[in-house]
């Protein structure tokens, strides 16, 4: 079976340089789907729950958007600094931290749709590829969108009031990521983020976006909320 399905909910950080705890807890083994709770825990703490749902392609009718017309990553200039110094400051020790020496991932954003009118300031679109070669089955390429649509997707719903960089004051984090992988993809491949944000209010925001990869397929929608309250 192939992974169908993710929600992910984030009660509190995980450093990335202790190690982590994966309960994996049985709900359903099918036919045609099956289900797994994954609890994750760090230091004795119970810090994120995962539910994930698994099953057998079949045949039926299909659709899908199609890709939106984006400049070129190569006519794009490539995102610097992945990690915000609000975050991690320039100066700080990233081995110690946990946090690889060499980047893994490339990532290059396109400006602002002025078609859009006032809505332009809500649409992100984000080019992504992966460095170091991996596979392209499904469960790697799932595992792997995961990683690359926490990126950029919470951050997104900050667009409309200045990105990071005009909201310092705030405290922001992820509180819940879904996703549906609708097929495997090259990711060491081009592949573009399609994002926008519908919604922020009462301290927290609302994310979507489509990921197509380079031969223009839908190969995950992903949706996330995340906080965005002023800090205390």
């Amino acid at each position: 079976m192939d992974p169908w399905s993710t929600s992910i909910y984030f009660h509190a950080p995980v450093k990335s340089n202790v190690p982590i705890d994966y309960e994996v807890i049985r709900i359903k083994d099918g036919k045609t789907t099956a289900a797994r709770m994954v609890r994750v825990n760090q230091d004795g703490r119970h810090r994120d729950t995962a539910m994930v749902l698994f099953g057998q392609p079949g045949e039926g009718p299909e659709h899908h958007f199609s890709r939106p017309p984006i400049t070129s990553p190569e006519d794009l200039p490539p995102v610097e600094r992945i990690l915000d110094p609000s975050v991690v400051p320039p100066d700080a020790d990233f081995d110690a931290l946990g946090y690889p020496a060499e980047a893994l991932v490339e990532i290059r954003v396109a400006g602002p749709d002025p078609a859009r009118g006032d809505e332009a300031a809500q649409y992100r679109p984000a080019w992504m590829r992966v460095v170091p070669p991996i596979p392209s089955d499904a469960l790697t390429s799932a595992m792997t969108l995961c990683y690359l649509c926490d990126i950029t997707l919470g951050t997104t719903a900050l667009e409309p009031h200045g990105g990071r960089a005009g909201t310092t004051n705030l405290q922001l984090g992820a509180i819940e990521l879904a996703l549906w992988f609708t097929g495997p993809a090259s990711l060491n491949d081009w592949s573009l983020f399609s994002q926008e944000t519908s919604f922020a209010g009462g301290g927290h925001g609302l994310s979507h976006g489509i990921f197509y990869d380079a031969a223009n397929r839908v190969v995950a929608v992903a949706g996330q909320n995340a906080l965005m309250r002023r800090a205390q």
